[in-house]
């Protein structure tokens, strides 16, 4: 073989540096705001540029306009409003120009007639996150240079003539400060518009942007257009929505769901796992219904939605947060007792729970988030006014402190429990449909809304003084003792005085903080966790109480709410085991492209890291955040890898609505209609899936990773191994020394004892025996998870066999089934019909394919994938193209299914068991494959 000459390598890599050094760069406004740009190198975005502020005390200010340019500049004027009855007003005009040939100028002109206060008001520079490698070099006025490495903490630099911004693989990017200005970093640059007061009068502030390449300005709105792109493609093609769903149908379930629910007994919690009464093992598939509006809907969507999630496989549905007042948030409560139901609601809820139960649905009580006292139990509540001022009647976050609010929720759930529902003639503390009852929803005395909560109400901040300050007496006796164990006291605390004041933010004894405390300070934190520990064990244990004395023996949870990572998470995990299953809420996505298949045990999955070794464990919210496009993988995660291999007892996907027709009418929508599952790449698996879980064709692991946790750990703030959370909002993600990417391979548990962890100690998996190549095995060896590439998985069960995600072009051979999908993205299950079958010995079976669903005329921008046109109804599939064989068994026929999974009298073609689905020519998700007499 020749050798590459050196000259014609280093040409060839002198050809790709200017080819990369060619792509054009530009400054683009932003669809919705003219003050802020991307930076682009060809269509990528690079950096950024926007202009943020703050009124006095940080209080955040709007800057923005819609308007776009009209020729070669961009100008657009608005208003920094921090008060305007005082007048204490800043005038703002942006102005943007092409100003040379690799230059873009950002001007900003800035007028007050008189003084404005303000913490600052800026204009923001920064590299985009895949660029955040790199630095910041610094001219400043006086002649000196700083360097500031990426990526920026929190620091100051004086007044600066000139930034550059050098970033690895991409080049510098230089902006020019007119005049030289002073600089402040959070992350991004921050250049110091106004600071403190903003004084009477105009200032003009110039950022000119030179780049490595000829530039342009993008700012028009055919700049945009030209950038916005059409998602479905013109093979996508429309659901049609079933108008009625009784009736024969291949998905249609009802006949696997025992009616009615309840008649092996109630639900019992037995070591790890629910039972009915008998000792029959169950699992919950199931949705959630929210509000008076879902859970107590009317008669005829009451019927028709059992009859829909029974149909669909559904053997459960989490009734969440219909007790709020009658007139506030939708609810069914009284509007002046908070103890009572109103009577009209009260009976579409109970009509709704017995067309439930006739169906074989289960149901699940979550009544609460957020108690709210009304003004009937003022002579009940300590200082009913400060509630309804300072909170607005509702108690999240106060409740764990406040006894007196606490009785009222209590109260309100034990007349629940006592009240007979004339549709069935059962009172719900004795009908064994009711498969849970939550103490209350994503609430814990170890979030950060406590500290707040906590000193809402200075009457009861008074009372929750005195309590800690009767611990502490308890605990230590004296103010002497006291005080050398915290190495000192503040001044003028004492137990008398009863004004210690507990450290209540939950990051104080978390993993950031509580590390890095010695001594006393470390003592005073580990006290105010063990009283809020102590507190919300008290609150647990009463309410939990209360219902058994009502009569209810079915699971209790005490909340599906976290903590901050490990002690406060520990203490808060260690509350819920005691009072019974374990259940968690985590979503994942909110991006287009927003993907858990690239990363095992990512996502919502890894919500599995709380599961406790000998109490059931259950999530009761999860989904992709739209318009996320891949949530086809999510159900089957959960069903396979969440029910099946990690032993879960239930899953709640968030939500469902009532409704007589099987799917909405769209995919979604913003800013509210975001959690949805009834979309076909959801409820359209239930029917493959559902039976997968309910057959047990997935077997549970074994227990690989075992993090044990003792008395002395939670006392002592110390344990033998980490973890870490990552929260924003709802969206969650867990790892630590037991890496997420374990729960892919087998179960990972907690273990709770009185014991000191030292005598036990704790077990990290040895991932090691779970790879082949780039896969992660499951010890069962009925699951292969993929993860080169954007990453796959695929079920190989006697019962089921499915091919899920990136596979295109890698062909899957699962036992006699080999499955190749030509789509370069899918979730395609094949399982047995019937109850008592397997693949190889069914008569039918039934396959879902699903890729990507989308809004008819859903818009986006290209450039960072934000939603431009939501769409509207019907609801558009994107086809899906397989190949798919199976073997050592005779196929009668492969018929086309409706979106009802009806036959539509369509087959196709098969060959020696081989068949191809394309979605272009079927325009379905389902199929039935009908097996042949081995005889002919």
């Amino acid at each position: 073989m020749k050798k590459f000459p050196l000259r014609c390598f280093i040409l060839f890599v002198s050809l790709i540096s200017t080819a990369a050094a060619a792509e054009p760069w530009s400054a683009l406004v932003s669809p919705s705001n003219s003050f802020e740009f991307k930076l682009l190198q060809g269509e990528t975005p690079v950096a950024h540029t926007t202009i943020v502020g703050w009124g006095p005390n940080w209080q955040w200010v709007g800057v923005g306009a819609d308007q776009k340019a009209q020729g070669d500049t961009l100008d657009v004027t608005t208003q920094f409003v921090v008060n305007k009855d005082r007048g204490e007003v800043i005038d703002i005009r942006f102005r943007v120009r092409k100003s040379g040939p690799r230059q873009v100028a950002f001007q900003y002109d800035l007028n007050a007639a008189k003084d404005v206060p303000v913490t600052m008001l800026i204009a923001g520079l920064g590299p985009e996150k895949g660029f955040a490698k790199g630095q910041w070099t610094l001219s400043l006025a006086d002649g000196k240079t700083s360097v500031v490495k990426l990526p920026v903490g929190i620091t100051a630099q004086p007044a600066t003539k000139k930034a550059v911004l050098g970033m690895e693989g991409v080049g510098d990017v230089a902006f020019a400060f007119e005049p030289p200005t002073p600089l402040a970093f959070d992350g991004d640059m921050r250049v110091l518009l106004a600071d403190k007061v903003y004084k009477a009068g105009k200032t003009s502030t110039t950022i000119t942007a030179t780049f490595p390449g000829e530039a342009s300005l993008l700012a028009r709105q055919e700049d945009l257009e030209r950038l916005s792109r059409t998602l479905a493609g013109p093979d996508w093609f429309p659901l049609t929505i079933p108008e009625k769903l009784d009736g024969p149908g291949v998905i249609a379930m009802d006949d696997w769901l025992e009616k009615p629910a309840g008649k092996r007994g109630g639900v019992r919690m037995v070591d790890d796992r629910f039972e009915l009464a008998d000792g029959t093992p169950i699992k919950f598939w199931g949705t959630n219904l929210s509000y008076g509006s879902g859970c107590a809907p009317e008669q005829a969507e009451a019927e028709a939605t059992a009859a829909r999630f029974a149909r669909y496989g559904i053997n459960a549905v989490r009734l969440h947060k219909f007790s709020y007042p009658k007139g506030r948030d939708n609810g069914i409560g009284d509007a002046n007792d908070a103890t009572l139901m109103d009577r009209e609601g009260l009976d579409r809820f109970d009509y709704f729970a017995a067309q439930l139960t006739q169906r074989g649905v289960y149901y699940a009580w979550s009544h609460t988030f957020g108690f709210m006292v009304c003004a009937g139990n003022r002579d009940r509540l300590v200082a009913y006014d400060e509630i309804e001022k300072n909170l607005n009647g509702k108690t999240y976050a106060f409740i764990n402190f406040a006894e007196d609010v606490q009785d009222l929720m209590i109260e309100m759930i034990v007349n629940l429990l006592k009240h007979k529902n004339p549709h069935t003639g059962v009172a719900y503390a004795d009908d064994p449909a009711l498969a849970f009852i939550e103490l209350q929803n994503e609430d814990d005395i170890f979030f950060y809304t406590s500290e707040s909560a906590f000193n809402a109400c200075p009457t009861y901040k008074k009372l929750f003084l005195a309590k800690f300050a009767d611990w502490l007496k308890a605990k230590y006796g004296t103010d002497e003792a006291l005080a050398k164990a915290w190495d000192g006291l503040q001044s003028g605390e004492s137990l008398a005085a009863k004004n210690i004041v507990p450290q209540l933010n939950p990051w104080f004894f978390g993993s950031d903080n509580l590390p890095k405390q010695k001594g006393g300070p470390r003592q005073r934190l580990l006290d105010a966790a063990t009283w809020m520990h102590e507190v919300q064990n008290r609150f647990y244990t009463r309410f939990a109480k209360a219902i058994r004395d009502a009569g209810y023996r079915g699971p209790l949870c005490g909340s599906p709410w976290q903590a901050p990572a490990m002690l406060p998470h520990y203490l808060n995990l260690r509350s819920d085991a005691m009072v019974g299953f374990i259940d968690r809420h985590n979503y994942f996505g909110g991006q287009l492209t927003d993907t858990m298949l690239s990363h095992p045990g990512s996502g919502y999955f890894s919500s599995g890291l709380q599961q406790v070794v000998d109490r059931p464990f259950g999530v009761s919210e999860w989904i992709h955040v739209y318009p996320s496009l891949y949530s086809a993988e999510g159900p089957a995660i959960m069903a396979a890898y969440g029910l099946g291999l990690q032993g879960w007892d239930a899953s709640f996907e968030f939500q469902s609505s009532p409704r007589r027709q099987a799917y909405n009418d769209r995919a979604g929508w913003q800013p509210w209609g975001v959690w949805d599952a009834d979309v076909p790449t959801s409820l359209g698996q239930f029917p493959t899936l559902a039976r997968m879980i309910y057959r047990g064709d997935v077997k549970e692991g074994e227990i690989i990773s075992t993090r044990r946790v003792g008395a002395d750990d939670l006392a002592s703030g110390r344990f033998n191994f980490s973890d870490t959370v990552q929260q924003t909002g709802d969206i969650k993600s867990f790892s630590g020394s037991t890496p997420e990417e374990a729960l892919a391979a087998g179960r990972c548990v907690v273990e709770f004892s009185d014991k000191p962890q030292s005598s036990r100690p704790s077990t990290f998996p040895d991932l090691a025996r779970f790879r082949d190549g780039t896969a992660i095995v499951s010890a069962t060896k009925q699951l292969r998870w993929e993860t080169s590439g954007q990453g796959f998985f695929t079920i190989d069960t006697a019962g089921t066999k499915g091919v899920v995600g990136f596979a295109a072009g890698r062909p899957q051979s699962l036992g006699n089934v080999d499955i190749e999908l030509k789509s370069p993205y899918a979730s395609v299950i094949l399982t047995a019909v019937d109850k008592e079958s397997d693949l190889d010995n069914a008569k039918r079976a039934l396959l879902s394919v699903v890729a990507r669903n989308s809004n008819t005329g859903f818009k986006y921008f290209a450039i960072d994938e934000r939603i431009l046109d939501n769409g509207q109804g019907p609801i558009l599939l994107e086809p899906v193209k397989a190949t798919i064989s199976i073997g050592k068994r005779p196929i009668a026929a492969v018929h086309v299914l409706d979106h009802a999974g009806q036959r539509t009298g369509k087959t196709l073609e098969v060959h020696s068991g081989r068949f191809t689905i394309d979605g272009t020519r079927d325009r379905t998700l389902y199929y039935e494959v009908e097996y042949g007499d081995k005889s002919t």
